[in-house]
């Protein structure tokens, strides 16, 4: 449910420096382009692409015994299912420069404009031109890129099979809309500056600082400066990811359930931890647009060190629309509900 707390003074707040922004322009003539094929995903493609990197991607093994307490009116006794682990796509994560050059337009564009309308016409003007940083003549700092970005369940969330575990995501569901949240993705709202990983260099990075890195997860804003656009892409999903998997962010968004233990449909499932950049654990990243088709990308954590490379990550797979789509795997365990649940012995690698 989104964060009910904070969206009445967010949308007040976004009313009120809505006004502050020039208005996009409609041509917003300096560098935009118009998405092809090659440049965006469909949910069809989604589902086929974590389909066929299922095997690579999915990393299924058993990973323990659970314990269960099974009473009837007369004894009680204990009873024991195998725990199986394996990753499940979650969520897709958009980023774009413009609404029109969605990644994903099929499901993005008309989510997003329902959002424009629910917001009223004040909002529009602060989407139109992610910021102002194309259409705005009297910008002087050139090198921040500016993005926005949305977290919608992947089609991958109707799987359903007895030896796969039943995550908490929910298909085509938006869990996170840079547009609703925009006073804070456009740092109008500075929440995260009450974070320390705000102000500490080597905090919260994506790689290994000093040494290599793609950016930092906080603040977690839509500004990003780096050379590379598909590292912006990359940092952004982080960014969000954190966001969504954390409860209680003074954010408007939806919560995707994380370290917890729950019960849905006959299992126990183990929900991952927060996602965390550098991490197997914190979640793998897949990137799903720019669509190259055959062989499915492969699934990595983002902060791979290129310094010394010919080629560095994401060249060759660069977007002339400067949108980006990537699905987020979770890592989640799960046991068949044999009663109370008691403890579980693990030995898998989660």
């Amino acid at each position: 449910m989104l964060n009910r707390a904070i969206r009445p003074f967010a949308f007040a707040l976004a009313t009120a420096v809505a006004t502050w922004l020039p208005p996009a322009r409609a041509d917003m003539d300096s560098g935009a382009s118009t998405s092809t094929p090659s440049e965006i995903t469909t949910s069809v493609q989604l589902y086929m692409q974590a389909t066929t990197s299922w095997p690579a991607c999915g990393m299924w093994h058993s990973s323990g015994i659970c314990f269960f307490l099974s009473c009837s009116m007369f004894e009680c006794h204990i009873e024991t299912s195998e725990r199986y682990s394996h990753m499940l796509p979650d969520l897709v994560f958009s980023s774009y420069h413009d609404l029109a050059n969605h990644p994903w337009p099929e499901i993005g564009i008309p989510t997003e404009e329902l959002n424009l309308k629910t917001l009223g016409v004040l909002y529009k003007t602060m989407l139109g031109d992610s910021a102002g940083s194309r259409s705005r003549k009297d910008r002087t700092d050139k090198n921040p890129k500016f993005r926005d970005i949305d977290a919608i369940g992947h089609p991958g969330g109707t799987y359903t099979a007895s030896y796969i575990c039943k995550g908490p995501a929910k298909a085509y569901e938006t869990y996170y809309s840079s547009i609703l949240d925009a006073p804070s993705w456009r740092n109008f709202f500075p929440v995260d500056l009450l974070h320390l990983e705000s102000w500490i260099p080597g905090l919260r990075e994506i790689g290994k600082w000093p040494l290599n890195t793609w950016g930092n997860v906080f603040p977690r804003t839509g500004w990003h400066t780096h050379q590379h656009d598909v590292k912006v892409g990359a940092t952004l999903s982080q960014r969000a990811a954190d966001i969504v998997t954390h409860e209680g962010e003074p954010r408007t968004y939806t919560y995707l359930s994380s370290a917890t233990v729950a019960q849905r449909d006959g299992q126990t499932v183990f929900d991952p931890p927060p996602a965390m950049e550098n991490l197997l654990t914190g979640g793998q990243w897949q990137m799903s647009a720019p669509f190259k088709g055959e062989p499915a990308a492969a699934c990595h954590v983002f902060g791979e060190n290129d310094s010394g490379k010919p080629a560095g990550y994401g060249d060759f797979v660069t977007s002339k629309t400067q949108s980006y789509a990537y699905t987020l795997w979770r890592p989640y365990a799960c046991c068949d509900t044999k009663g109370g649940f008691l403890f579980s012995i693990v030995w898998g690698m989660w």
